[in-house]
């Protein structure tokens, strides 16, 4: 398994190669597709956003020499019981790091519209992290993080010392979330990461914190960008 360092030497040296022409589109103004909710997803996507109550954060830390302002921040974890699909919720940070989830986990993949944080939650009870970002206007930042995304890869803890089997996952996605207070954003279990701008370095850093989680699963989930199966 590649050491992060190594994962980061890598990285670097692709990501200098990378051409705007290479970029995949950045496509958070389609965030009203109707996907696994159907027409309750444009107003799931609308409502989410800045809590009337937000919580004070345990740890706030600066990223030091970031250019983006990019901040961590450790919460306490909420209250996160299963709730119907599809359902409103409310959470107490933006981007959540804990709270009320749907019963379906989604699939770790790259979103090209917004999914209801219903789900991503799930992910997070999981162990997953999340990458989001609000912006409109930053193809290339997309396409860097998806280089940092495949980089990361399959986690070590799905695979066993025989190998990783043809059902270990990343725990990692990608999607757009209008509903952020800043253009970027990265969530696991009981942590968030704010940014002005996508930093590849800094969000490498914060993969580590996968693996969090009450669940602990590695299996895959649902792809809710399509409609709820019949």
């Amino acid at each position: 398994m590649p050491t992060p360092s190594r994962i980061l030497a890598l990285l670097t040296a692709v990501l200098s190669g990378c051409g705007g022409g290479h970029a995949r589109p950045s496509p958070a103004e389609t965030a009203t597709a109707d996907g696994f909710c159907g027409t309750d997803t444009a107003a799931l996507i609308a409502a989410a956003g800045d809590p009337a109550d937000p919580a004070t954060p345990a740890l706030e830390t600066p990223i030091a020499g970031s250019q983006c302002g990019a901040v961590e921040r450790q919460f306490a974890i909420e209250d996160s019981p299963l709730v119907t699909d599809c359902s409103p919720v409310a959470f107490d940070s933006n981007p959540p790091s804990s709270g009320p989830h749907y019963f379906t986990w989604p699939k770790y993949k790259t979103y090209e519209q917004a999914i209801p944080r219903g789900f991503t939650v799930h992910a997070l009870s999981h162990g997953a992290v999340v990458f989001a970002y609000s912006c409109t206007d930053c193809s290339d930042e997309v396409a860097s993080a998806q280089q940092v995304l495949d980089a990361v890869g399959v986690d070590p803890i799905c695979c066993t010392a025989q190998g990783c089997g043809a059902d270990a996952t990343t725990r990692l996605l990608m999607t757009p979330d209008p509903g952020l207070k800043t253009r970027w954003a990265a969530q696991s279990w009981g942590f968030t990461l704010t940014a002005d701008c996508f930093e590849p370095d800094v969000f490498m850093n914060f993969t580590a914190h996968r693996g969090q989680g009450p669940e602990m699963l590695c299996a895959d989930g649902t792809d809710v960008s399509l409609p709820k199966p019949d």
